[in-house]
């Protein structure tokens, strides 16, 4: 039997592309909330109810799942910590003490705001409800072997929240309004696929809990906008306003986030986003 992939999430922006291609090299499992389709039925607001058997030593689970609303987190912040942290250790406990390793898709929020360049060694100061919720399972298993985590930044892709709003402007004949400050490690979501597989193929040779899923370089809205008008959406226009200051409650201003293992597990430098808005658009 080949490798067992278990995707918690397997319906989101990131853990649907990731459970096909996981299907590609081993036999791969998907989890949602409410089981639909092929699904198996996963609610980490009552994980107990999941069949915990199915997993064996030696699979690997992707935890993708997650409410990772900022305004959700904090207006609902109970029934975001019940999924993103109670229910969310209990299915990592289950997993670890049957053996299986865990991927655990935490944020660049557990870094807190900073300009300064932030890499897999430096200090967490947990930004907003999110960021303490992600933080908060990172430490509870901060000893245990079989778990790492991938810290996410803003992950691009044509389907992304943000490039969507954008080509919707476009279609609309609109110019888009960007939010100024506001700097992320823009990654490509084919690059966060790529990455965790081969750190699941790559386990034992990879010492770090934590890693940095991050782009090269920290880029602006203005600067993710212009790329795109550049390279795929040659008639958007933009105007650039200054967002309330309650958008930057649960939100950090800039998160400078890089990576000194990211390369080592793709094998490769990281797509830029002008080279991952060229992929993604390139048809």
């Amino acid at each position: 039997m080949g490798q067992k992939y278990i995707i918690v999430g397997a319906t989101g922006y990131i853990g649907a592309p990731l459970l096909r291609a996981a299907g590609m090299k081993g036999i791969a499992i998907g989890t949602s909330s409410n089981g639909a389709g092929h699904l198996l039925k996963l609610d980490l607001a009552v994980p107990e109810s999941f069949e915990f058997d199915l997993i064996n030593a030696g699979d690997t689970i992707f935890v993708t799942a997650a409410l990772s609303a900022p305004d959700v987190c904090a207006k609902e912040h109970d029934r975001a910590w019940s999924v993103n942290v109670s229910g969310t250790i209990h299915l990592i406990q289950e997993a670890c003490a049957r053996g299986a390793h865990v991927i655990f898709f935490s944020s660049d929020t557990v870094y807190g705001e900073s300009s300064t360049s932030l890499i897999e060694s430096s200090p967490c100061s947990p930004s907003g409800d999110y960021g303490v919720m992600k933080r908060t399972v990172e430490e509870f298993f901060a000893h245990e072997p079989l778990f790492k985590a991938i810290r996410l930044s803003y992950v691009f892709s044509k389907d992304d929240k943000f490039t969507r709003y954008l080509a919707d402007c476009v279609n609309n004949d609109r110019p888009a309004e960007l939010f100024h400050p506001f700097y992320r490690s823009i990654i490509h979501r084919e690059d966060v696929i790529n990455g965790v597989l081969a750190l699941s193929a790559k386990w034992g040779s990879i010492s770090q809990r934590y890693i940095n899923f991050g782009g090269p370089e920290s880029i602006s809205r203005i600067d993710f906008a212009s790329i795109l008008k550049e390279n795929a959406l040659r008639k958007l226009e933009f105007t650039v306003t200054e967002p309330d200051e309650t958008f930057f409650t649960n939100r950090p201003r800039m998160i400078n986030m890089c990576s000194e293992v990211l390369p080592q597990i793709l094998g490769r430098e990281q797509h830029s986003l002008a080279e991952a808005v060229q992929i993604e658009f390139e048809n």
